[in-house]
């Protein structure tokens, strides 16, 4: 930010986290992020539904354990990695001329 004399400074800000798990359909889901980005833990799902707030803790501790144990690498590395995007009828365009 600028601050009254019109000099930079660094300003100390509250971030703010998602949380990993939500309520829906008659219980919660519960998903692993990597930052900002949900992985499929499983390959292809990307929740567990898990009926009690209670039983949430236990699927964020076997989170951790897979984790731990490395069983989340490559899902991991799946979901940072940088995928090309070109917007619709860009291909077309490129393809032509």
């Amino acid at each position: 930010m600028t601050n009254e004399h019109g000099e930079r400074v660094a300003v100390k800000t509250h971030r703010r986290v998602r949380a990993w798990f939500f309520e829906q359909d008659h219980g919660w889901y519960v998903q692993c992020r990597y930052g900002a980005r949900v992985i499929a833990a499983d390959g292809t799902n990307n929740a567990v539904f898990v009926k009690s707030l209670k039983d949430v803790g236990d699927v964020l501790a076997v989170l951790l354990a897979a984790t731990k144990a490395g069983e989340l690498d490559t899902a991991i590395a799946r979901a940072v990695e940088r995928k090309t995007r070109t917007k619709p009828g860009a291909a077309k365009a490129t393809s032509n001329g």
